[in-house]
């Protein structure tokens, strides 16, 4: 019995609690004075007058007993009537039931803000709290219509939409923009679009930036245990990582560190160990992380190497998109201020490149959530995640895993899927049942498969049902008897097959603690405020930059320019030393001495290489020319152009020393001659000074001499 019937039948109890006392006060009356004309008179003409005589003569001692005496007869009455009539029949099978509106104004789901699940009548169905959301619906259900645009509109705070077909960017990114917050739209393969770096959000302390950096490679080269090909994965995953940390710590890549640069490594048309080999004898000051990622693939066979190269390859293809490169150069929009400020930052790729761009989009979801979980601050703003086609996405066991507790660091999640199967096909059962455990409010718009129909019909629970069977025998003597039978049966308070016939305006929205509401669908443009500020949106919505394309660069290691170069950090030292400890007459021949040595060092080591220590020749990084026969006549053309111009420095740097050298000598022997026969040790050591500072030109090999 409903909360109004309840009410109605209380009301009739008072009626014959009523009706039993006024009788009782006539018939006492017609007792105590033995006239029974008092008793009809009392029920035929004013069925009030008990009241009003009780009233008046309040100082008849008579009337007063016999009013209060009538009162216990009455209120036993109407105690038995509404005892029997409102006695809550046992539910031994279950008492699954719908809310209705006491309950739910007692849940106050009428409020004015919060997220929005439907209507029950005019009223339409908020609620404020923590808890994350599970949408389940088919095609052309109205998850869009009646969750993803209100909830867009409406939500206060930051917010990250998974939005394939580009409507909820043109319905509500007007609408948050007037209303403080900054609005970005992040859609790689796309002419226009923000740009999001994900190398940027590599914290840069000890210990923080590996973590990041194996982060990102594990997305990116996810690794399958299942599969044969896990022990390459695993392998291929660290490769990625020491190369994610090669292009960020390394001086040549400065202003050009992102996954395009990263990409381009791996498909620099050189030996991979090789050119991992020569970096480190360039670079040798690189981080122990990098050294050790790049010995890892140094020590792989050339099968294994092969074979986690191609599991690389594999992972970087939407790199090789120039589109998609231009969008991940730089970072437009500050993840980290998603806390401190409103921020909503749609992520709509081309509908066609899903499949090539999921991983992008499973790391800038990934890689947001870390950097909103990495402080925790009760005073921020709420984060929503509308992560609609959930499916979409890859596989992203890091959400699963926080999924419990990301709701303490204001986070919330929403979940949108077709079905149930959807689920199963990238997480399995068990991550399944996971996911739906931690959804305090699951959507139930629509089931267009028995496995989805199933769950919501267990989730509903059942009711018992009660229904009496008559039997009639007759007797030997003729006389008819009739039996009886009470029966109890349970029955699901909706039966799979009535849900998937559920109406299409109708809703099912299953909560955590409380009982299901059966309701209607929300539909925006047909209920306000969303249906105009919908409109605004569309007529307001702002406008995306075009992508820049930046020139294409060659892999540092793989250009003349790198091998010239030396040490980074060496270079970068040179103007110190040569000011704090070098004499300027020197310093010209040690200099050049240096960079002529270390010219001609590469060249001789690729003349004789050897199986032990293999190095990479700085000609050898380029493509090998067709003619086998040009390429010797311009190497040889080319020796004897690097031997003149050798030639010529040497020429300079013995004119240059003459002078000095004839000067310093003159002073040595003036200084000798002072002495005399005084200190043979400061004579000795003079000498040996002379002989240090102004060396020999054959003996620091400086002539051309054969």
């Amino acid at each position: 019995m409903s909360k109004g019937y309840q009410a109605i039948y209380l009301f009739f109890c008072v009626g014959i609690a009523f009706a039993f006392w006024m009788l009782g006060y006539g018939l006492g009356l017609q007792l105590f004075y033995k006239d029974g004309r008092i008793l009809e008179t009392t029920i035929t003409t004013n069925p009030f007058a008990p009241i009003q005589q009780f009233w008046l003569y309040k100082t008849s001692p008579t009337l007063q007993r016999v009013a209060s005496g009538s009162l216990v007869p009455a209120l036993l009455a109407g105690g038995l009537a509404a005892y029997i009539g409102l006695k809550q029949q046992s539910s031994p099978l279950g008492d699954a039931a719908f809310q209705d509106m006491a309950s739910l104004r007692r849940g106050k789901w009428f409020r004015k803000q919060g997220h929005i699940f439907g209507r029950i009548g005019r009223n339409v169905l908020r609620t404020k709290d923590d808890r994350h959301h599970l949408i389940i619906g088919p095609t052309r259900s109205g998850k869009g219509a009646g969750y993803v645009i209100p909830n867009a509109l409406m939500h206060h705070g930051s917010m990250v939409v998974t939005d394939l077909k580009g409507e909820v960017f043109k319905a509500t990114a007007g609408y948050r923009r007037r209303n403080g917050s900054q609005v970005f739209l992040f859609a790689p393969g796309s002419e226009t679009t923000n740009r999001y770096n994900p190398l940027d959000f590599v914290r840069q302390e000890r210990g923080n930036r590996t973590t990041d950096i194996q982060n990102v490679a594990s997305i990116l080269v996810p690794e399958n245990t299942v599969s044969e090909n896990s022990v390459w994965q695993a392998t291929a995953q660290q490769v990625m990582a020491g190369v994610i940390s090669y292009v960020l710590e390394s001086p040549f890549y400065k202003d050009r560190r992102n996954l395009g640069e990263v990409n381009s490594f791996f498909n620099s048309g050189v030996d991979l160990q090789a050119l991992m080999k020569f970096i480190k004898e360039k670079e040798p000051y690189l981080s122990k992380f990098t050294m050790e990622s790049f010995n890892a693939y140094l020590s792989l066979s050339e099968r294994a190497a092969a074979s986690a190269l191609l599991d690389i390859q594999k992972a970087m293809r939407p790199f090789k998109n120039e589109r998609i490169v231009a969008a991940t150069n730089v970072t437009d929009m500050d993840l980290r201020a998603m806390k401190r400020r409103p921020i909503s930052i749609y992520l709509a790729p081309n509908i066609t490149d899903i499949t090539l761009l999921r991983p992008l989009l499973t790391l800038f979801v990934q890689q947001t959530m870390d950097i909103l979980t990495l402080e925790h601050d009760p005073n921020s703003l709420p984060v929503y995640f509308l992560l609609d086609e959930f499916r979409q996405l890859k596989r992203m066991d890091e959400i699963m895993t926080k999924l419990p507790y990301v709701a303490g660091y204001k986070i919330k999640l929403a979940f949108i899927i077709q079905d149930l199967k959807n689920l199963d096909e990238i997480y399995g059962e068990t991550s399944r049942h996971s996911l739906l455990g931690n959804c305090g409010y699951q959507l139930v718009l629509g089931a267009n498969d028995q496995a989805t129909a199933e769950y919501a019909s267990r989730a509903l629970g059942k009711r018992t049902i009660r229904y009496q069977s008559e039997s009639r025998t007759i007797e030997l003597v003729g006389l008819p008897r009739r039996t009886k039978v009470e029966q109890i049966r349970e029955r699901d308070l909706m039966m799979p097959q009535e849900i998937r016939q559920m109406p299409e305006r109708k809703m099912i929205l299953l909560v955590e603690g409380q009982r299901p509401i059966f309701g209607d669908k929300l539909r925006f443009f047909e209920t306000q405020p969303f249906k105009s500020a919908e409109a605004f949106s569309q007529a307001h919505t702002p406008e995306v930059p075009p992508i820049e394309y930046l020139p294409v660069k060659p892999v540092p290691a793989t250009t003349p320019e790198y091998a010239r170069a030396g040490h980074a950090h060496e270079e970068a030292n040179i103007p110190a030393i040569a000011a704090a400890d070098v004499k300027p007459a020197a310093a010209p021949a040690s200099v050049a001495s240096a960079a002529i040595v270390h010219e001609k060092e590469p060249e001789a080591k690729a003349s004789s290489p050897s199986a032990s220590s293999r190095t990479v020749n700085p000609m050898a990084l380029r493509s090998k020319p067709k003619s086998v026969k040009k390429a010797s006549r311009a190497g040889i053309e080319s020796s004897r152009q690097d031997v003149a111009a050798i030639e010529n420095k040497i020429k300079s740097v013995e004119e240059a020393l003459k002078p000095s050298a004839e000067r310093l000598k003159e002073s040595v022997s003036r200084k000798v001659e002072k002495l005399g026969d005084q200190s043979p040790t400061k004579r000795r050591n003079y000498l040996d000074i002379f002989s240090a500072t102004v060396p020999d030109p054959i003996d620091i090999g400086l002539t051309t001499e054969a």
